[in-house]
């Protein structure tokens, strides 16, 4: 592993501010260095999710793969389960591969779940807030607080702003100007799944199910929707072991 080679993100909330409504917290952490980008926003529509990440890539830098939870906001919709989210549409645009871990199975994101409860204990829960505005500003602050003297035994007890720039690492960000486009078509990249077949033998990717060989059943696999070749394929380990026709359209609506 390397530095943004996977980011671990997940959306927490709705968490509410007394006199001043709900908002929610995008959370984003390079499982390398550590390093922690935390983003408030008042909804968890795709669109905004989509904005926090593109902002999360003109800081932290683009990883290779995004680590998520199987939530709507990050793939788009079951009832078009082809038609790709603005989330999956971003990551694709940029050369990001974003990895959907097994349903029901949030340990597998155990990092950012680990700062999930960290922010809401030494965070949230620990402040008072007059706005939304002020949580934003402050938000921001425990963000820096966080990289620049929390440390980890896995960094050998440096914190992730020092073990960065031990490395001299520079990461490839994305502009500081560079606005969400609608994308109207799908573009091209790898989605990738990770999945436990039951004795049913079913791949379920966004709702729609595959039957597999039964050889695979009782195993965890890594299934790779590759849009440039309209193909989804099933790998045990590194075998490629099934492939399936995957009809992408020729242009794509983000549905919310």
């Amino acid at each position: 592993m390397d530095f943004n080679n996977i980011h671990q993100a997940d959306l927490i909330g709705p968490r509410y501010i007394k006199g001043d409504g709900k908002f929610y917290s995008f959370n984003v952490m390079d499982l390398f260095s550590h390093r922690i980008y935390i983003e408030s926003q008042r909804t968890k529509e795709d669109k905004q999710v989509a904005v926090s990440l593109m902002r999360s890539w003109k800081t932290m830098g683009l990883p290779d793969f995004l680590q998520l939870d199987n939530a709507l906001n990050f793939h788009g919709s079951n009832k078009y389960p082809r038609s790709f989210g603005i989330v999956i549409k971003v990551c694709l645009y940029f050369g990001v591969q974003p990895v959907f871990i097994p349903i029901g199975e949030p340990w597998r994101n155990g990092v950012i779940e680990h700062f999930n409860d960290t922010y809401n204990k030494k965070f949230f829960r620990r402040q008072w807030f007059n706005s939304y505005a002020h949580l934003k500003r402050q938000s921001k602050h425990f963000q820096r607080f966080h990289n620049k003297h929390h440390r980890y035994s896995c960094l050998k007890g440096k914190t992730p702003d020092d073990f960065t720039k031990s490395h001299e690492y520079k990461p490839t960000t994305i502009g500081a100007n560079t606005k969400l486009h609608d994308l109207d078509y799908i573009p091209d990249g790898n989605i990738i799944f990770i999945r436990f077949i039951r004795s049913d033998r079913t791949l379920n990717i966004f709702g729609e199910k595959f039957r597999v060989s039964k050889d695979l059943v009782y195993s965890y696999v890594k299934a790779v929707i590759v849009t440039e070749i309209h193909t989804l394929q099933v790998y045990l380990g590194e075998e490629l072991v099934e492939v399936f026709d995957y009809q992408l359209p020729a242009w794509s609506i983000t549905i919310n």
